[in-house]
């Protein structure tokens, strides 16, 4: 437990400094470190950070000296010997204590020294404060996702507009997705989403864009998709919980999510015309506003 906690504090002081460099250089390139090299960059070290404990063995010692004994030298001078002593030197008795022990102290026994408390293990409470945290971060993303999930299967209804499903199926052999996630229609939504790991639907809000607007909307999130940023963000989730005591593994989350966003967009713009990449860009505004628009 001790040396889990050890190794977990190891790769964490690694990863801050890693989070710390990334984030430096995203502000020293602007736009030009974000985007799709940022967003390589926080996967390795979201793949590393995903494993809690140092990865490489500890190595001896590259040099060991062995000190030897060293055995001073006799001097060669014998000490003087003692004199026999004389007939009439006899040794003096040695006095005896064992009757000058005091009456009230005879029989009585020695107190036993009172039993110290046991010393806390630091370790054990601070392996649980820490398996607390992470079980209370994942906990509480996996019954927000559990909500979702009962949400949609109560309100979302299969996609029944004809231009939105030919756009749909468009888009999607133009970027070639052999598998492709069922379209649904959910009301409440603000923006198109993409959400699930195993089965991944693409949700609609009932009051869905048309015409340029729905087609840069659903090319971005089929983009989405393409990239695997769903298992992207999840991977992002597990490492939050991992390392919830450093604020820096938080703010790698927020970067991360920032530079995905910019990589979808940098992606889906190569798929587009120029004389639509400005229509894209309203259209993402938009979403946007939407998104962040209080109820």
């Amino acid at each position: 437990m001790k040396d889990f906690l050890l190794g977990l504090a190891e790769v964490a002081l690694g990863g801050s400094a890693a989070i710390l460099l990334l984030l430096l250089a995203g502000r020293l390139l602007g736009s030009r470190g974000g985007g799709r090299g940022g967003g390589w960059g926080w996967l390795l070290l979201c793949l590393r950070l995903a494993v809690p404990f140092p990865l490489l063995p500890e190595a001896p010692a590259p040099i060991q000296v062995t000190v030897p004994a060293v055995t001073l030298p006799s001097s060669g001078v014998a000490a003087p010997a003692r004199p026999d002593p004389l007939p009439d030197e006899f040794p003096e008795p040695a006095p005896d204590f064992s009757d000058q022990t005091p009456a009230r102290d005879k029989g009585a026994e020695i107190p036993a020294p009172a039993d110290a408390a046991p010393p806390r293990d630091w370790a054990s409470v601070l392996f649980a404060l820490w398996l607390a945290g992470a079980a209370g971060v994942l906990g509480w993303n996996l019954l927000a996702h559990g909500r979702f999930l009962r949400w949609l299967r109560r309100w979302a209804v299969p996609a029944d507009d004809p231009a939105v499903i030919r756009t749909f199926h468009q888009l999607s052999d133009r970027l070639g997705l052999a598998r492709r996630p069922r379209l649904l229609v959910c009301p409440g939504l603000r923006a198109p989403m993409v959400a699930g790991l195993i089965r991944p639907v693409l949700l609609l809000p009932r009051e869905a864009p048309e015409g340029e607007a729905l087609t840069c909307a659903l090319l971005h999130e089929l983009t989405h998709l393409r990239r695997r940023d769903i298992w992207r963000k999840a991977l992002a989730l597990w490492v939050t919980a991992l390392y919830w005591f450093d604020p820096l593994v938080w703010l790698m989350g927020r970067a991360m999510e920032r530079d995905g966003e910019l990589a979808c967009d940098e992606a889906a713009l190569k798929r587009l015309p120029p004389e639509a990449r400005a229509a894209y860009g309203r259209a993402v505004w938009e979403a946007v506003e939407r998104v962040s628009r209080p109820d």
